[in-house]
């Protein structure tokens, strides 16, 4: 067995909560991350042993408990258009795909680790199940619809599945999610240490859900003491998406900055706020400003970069183009200048 980092954070540090005892060689160390507070199985086999495990020695085609499959078909059907290309990963004999089936949607495909479960859900269910793992499938088209349905708790690593998955998914896809919702398993206890079965190896409440999924946003949720039901839209990294204002921000700056250039050498600015503080040193507005205009009083005494400060008030007194140097007041200010019967042309971006 490998000594694993939190598949959350990655620390190598925790806490140990419990050893669980299945065999002489099977122990699996449950602990707590000291820096995140995930709490999973330190000592996990790689995901490779696993998907052989399912695949020589699983029940789950035989005994896998289906009582919340139809909440949770009840939950997909919400969030999932007839024409949607649904994937189910780790479908088992296909139960819950069948459920879809009968709701009127076709376009269905299940993969699973174990063989029997191909030829159960064909004989039993009519669907179409692939022995495949997460790892070894693959697919030349894009799914509209993936079902994660209790597989998370069973990944040893956790991030990498979801970047396969992610892979699959479809650019407006979504997820479904429901994993045991460790957070409240104490409220039922019934059989001691039910929950610690020897494939459960990451251990939810929704916040760590939230965690791991940072990359989407979550547009349902709903948890008892059992479970917790999700489901998720592909919304790419914080990273890609700040990436993609700032390519935007400088295609519009880039426009801005054109402009100003044509601007008369003597322009009355109207605002003093960040846009015109950005573009005194990214443009050629400093070579073309005349005054600025602005109500804000304190701006008006101290003056801004050395350049002279008016009150709109004083605006009758100076005749010059007026560019008006803002995008949320623009409107405001056009009905100010208006309102105080200006003649000034008026400029905006």
């Amino acid at each position: 067995m490998n000594t694993n980092k939190c598949p959350i954070c990655t620390s190598s540090s925790s806490e140990t909560l419990f050893v669980q005892s299945y065999s002489k060689i099977l122990r699996n160390k449950i602990v707590s991350c000291d820096n995140c507070g995930f709490v999973f199985v330190r000592n996990a086999n790689p995901q490779s042993y696993y998907n052989q495990y399912y695949k020589d020695l699983s029940k789950y085609e035989y005994t896998r408990d289906q009582k919340f499959h139809d909440t949770s078909v009840e939950i997909i059907a919400k969030h999932v258009r007839y024409t949607d290309k649904i994937l189910d990963v780790g479908c088992s004999t296909g139960h819950l795909l069948y459920l879809l089936k009968k709701k009127g949607y076709k376009n269905l495909m299940g993969v699973d680790p174990a063989p029997e479960c191909r030829i159960v859900a064909r004989k039993q269910y009519n669907v179409i199940v692939k022995t495949e793992t997460i790892d070894s499938f693959k697919s030349r088209e894009k799914f509209d619809f993936i079902i994660l349905a209790t597989v998370l708790e069973h990944l040893s690593e956790l991030k990498r599945s979801i970047e396969k998955i992610t892979t699959l998914l479809a650019r407006e896809g979504k997820f479904f999610i429901s994993v045991p919702n460790a957070s409240r398993f104490y409220e039922e206890v019934e059989e001691p240490f039910y929950e610690f079965s020897p494939e459960h190896i990451n251990f939810f409440s929704p916040r760590f859900l939230e965690i791991l999924l940072v990359d989407f946003t979550c547009i349902y949720l709903e948890a008892n003491h059992i479970v917790i039901y999700s489901v998720w839209k592909k919304t790419g990294s914080l990273k890609n998406s700040v990436r993609k204002y700032i390519k935007l921000s400088n295609q519009k700056l880039n426009k801005i900055q054109k402009k100003v250039d044509k601007l008369p050498k003597k322009t009355i600015v109207w605002g003093a706020g960040a846009l015109t503080k950005r573009l005194l040193y990214t443009s050629s507005l400093r070579k073309k400003i005349f005054i600025l205009v602005d109500r804000n009083a304190k701006i008006i005494e101290k003056n801004f970069e050395n350049i002279k400060v008016i009150s709109p008030n004083e605006l009758v007194s100076y005749p010059q183009p007026i560019l008006i140097s803002s995008f949320k007041f623009k409107d405001e200010i056009i009905n100010e200048i208006k309102s105080k019967k200006l003649k000034n042309k008026i400029i905006t971006f």
